[in-house]
Parts: C-alpha cells; structure tokens; sequence
C-alpha cells in the first residue's frame, strides 16, 4: 500500500509541471502568442459579443482583413475576415456569428483566389485552437472523403490532440520565447487597434511593392476540393439566412496582374460562379481587379493607402447596383 501511494506522489510531482504548462497555454494565450493570433481572438469575441450591431460584415482571408476599411464602405459595417483562414475556418466563423447573433443584413465575401488551391496554415488553426473539437473532427472526415492532403495527412489525429491540450511540445518553444507573459502588451495594443477600425488591420505597410502573389505560381486553377465545398457551404449559410450578398475579389498589384495566367483566373471565376449558381440574388464579381504597386504594403496586401482606394471603388459599385437598398428590401 505504502508503496502505491509513493508510486501516486511521484507521478503527481513528475506530472505537475507538465500540467502547469499546459494551463498556463490554455489560459494566458494573449500573453504569448505571436500578433496573428490577436485577429483570432478578436473575431472569437466578436461573435460572442458583437463590437457593433453590424449591418453589414466583410468576410474573407487576410486580403479581406486588409483591403476594406468599415469606415469608409458603409454605415454599420464591420470587418470579421481572419488573416490565414480560408472559406473552411470562415464556414464555421460565420455559423458560430448567425447562431449566437442572428444574420446580418449584408455580407461582402473576399477571398485570395490562391487560399482555393493551397492549405497552407492549418497548422495555425489547430494551434490557435479557434474551432471546437467537433468542428475539428466534422472538417477532418470530410478532408479523408476528399482525399486532402494536409488536413487528413498521416499522423494528424496524434497533431490534433496534442494541440487540444496544449502540450509543451507545441506550445513551450512560443511561451519560452515570450518569457511567457512578455506579448500581452503589444497584443492587447493589437487588439484595440483592430476594434478601433471596426475589424479592419492592416499587414503590409510599405509604400510599394512589385513582387508577385501566390497566384502566379498556379498555372492552372488547380483547386482543393475540400476547400471548394466548404466555400459553397458558406455561400449557402448566407443565402439561407437571406443575407444580401456580394462576391468581390481584392486586388493584386501590377506585377501580379502580368504574370498570373489566363487558365488560372478563368478556372477561378467559373469555380466562384458555380458556387452562386444556385442563388441569382448574389451579386457576383469575379473580375481580380490590378493596382498600382505604390498601393500594397507587401507583394500579397494593399497598405492602407490602397486599402482606401479599394473600398471607395467597392463602395461606389455596391451604390451602382443599389445593393443597400437590396438588403433592406429582404428584410422588409
């Protein structure tokens, strides 16, 4: 008997502090993180307590987050678009926004044409830990039935799980280089930042860029199937909620405009179609308007200049169409 509870006592000391770590990731995230986990967050908090009772909500990726400013778009507007997600993370960001909140009157939808063909930050997504286990599991069955290679990749399930508790092995590296506490402040200056703009963040700040997006590497739209089907989930979520919806694309700069190919932006706008194609109230434009490269603060992101010049040119065509009065004749 003695010797059981020794063998109980010195599992519980060996066990503590992997046990107090796993708290402290679960607990503190602001305190740690890296600057991108702030957008997660603050859309989580969003949904749960809207900053403002929006009218109308940005949906999107990164080029979402970036290129419309609230402000200058449209009365009672707010930007829930999340850097690094694709139409998958955005399915359940907005199931989770309807359920909890009701359906916004209007919804714009922009997502870069590349987040179609490339997963390239699920990693941060179970890291981050914004999607409950069931979602998780709900998005890695459908990833096995299509056959995707990165979220239904061999030895994912052992990767979800260890993300889920917040074992050391994935989160001590980040926690040790924040001293632990050491990114609350400028987190929490990020946060308020994005509040202040009603959703809007800016990524790229360099007066000019000339180099060439993602999607000039694709030279054909060789999309993910996964992908494809949660943006027509999303497309549908919206519209039967009676949302009045416009599909626009952000911009590329001029070098990207140049290179990218004709088979790719093609196979793009019939993907972006077909997903409408159901619903002939949406507004659709699959034109990927091209800038000048003094107005992207990076070679993906418009700064802030062309973030201006963007939603003065969303908001006129949205007022050419009447889309406002479009969204208030549904809900009368």
């Amino acid at each position: 008997m003695k010797d059981r509870l020794k063998l109980i006592r010195n599992f519980i000391i060996i066990s503590l502090p992997l046990i107090i770590l796993c708290l402290l990731a679960f607990l503190l995230p602001m305190s740690y993180m890296s600057v991108e986990y702030v957008m997660w967050d603050e859309e989580f908090e969003n949904s749960e307590k809207p900053y403002i009772d929006a009218k109308t909500v940005i949906i999107g990726d990164s080029r979402a987050k970036s290129s419309v400013l609230p402000a200058l778009l449209h009365e009672d507007t707010y930007n829930i678009a999340i850097g690094g997600a694709t139409p998958i993370e955005m399915y359940y960001a907005v199931k989770n926004y309807i359920d909890r909140n009701g359906a916004p009157e209007n919804a714009v939808v922009i997502f870069a044409p590349y987040h179609f063909c490339d997963i390239d930050n699920w990693d941060q997504t179970l890291y981050f830990n914004f999607l409950t286990a069931g979602e998780i599991g709900e998005i890695y069955f459908k990833a096995l039935e299509t056959g995707d290679p990165i979220v239904a990749k061999k030895g994912r399930i052992p990767d979800m799980i260890s993300y889920r508790l917040r074992l050391p092995s994935k989160y001590l590296a980040q926690m040790y280089e924040a001293r632990f506490t050491g990114n609350k402040e400028a987190n929490m200056k990020k946060f308020d930042s994005i509040r202040a703009d009603l959703g809007y963040c800016e990524f790229g700040s360099a007066d000019g860029d000339d180099g060439e997006t993602h999607e000039v590497y694709h030279e054909t739209f060789d999309y993910s199937p996964l992908v494809v089907y949660y943006y027509g989930e999303l497309i549908k979520l919206l519209a039967e909620n009676n949302v009045n919806l416009l599909i626009a694309q952000p911009p590329i700069n001029e070098a990207s405009g140049k290179a990218i190919h004709k088979e790719f932006t093609e196979g793009y706008a019939a993907c972006v179609e077909e997903a409408a194609s159901d619903y002939p109230q949406i507004n659709v434009i699959t034109e990927i308007p091209v800038y000048d490269n003094s107005l992207f603060g990076d070679s993906i992101h418009v700064n802030r200049k062309g973030a201006e010049a963007y939603t003065v040119e969303l908001r006129e065509y949205m007022e050419s169409i009447d889309f406002w009065k479009q969204g208030s004749e549904i809900y009368e």
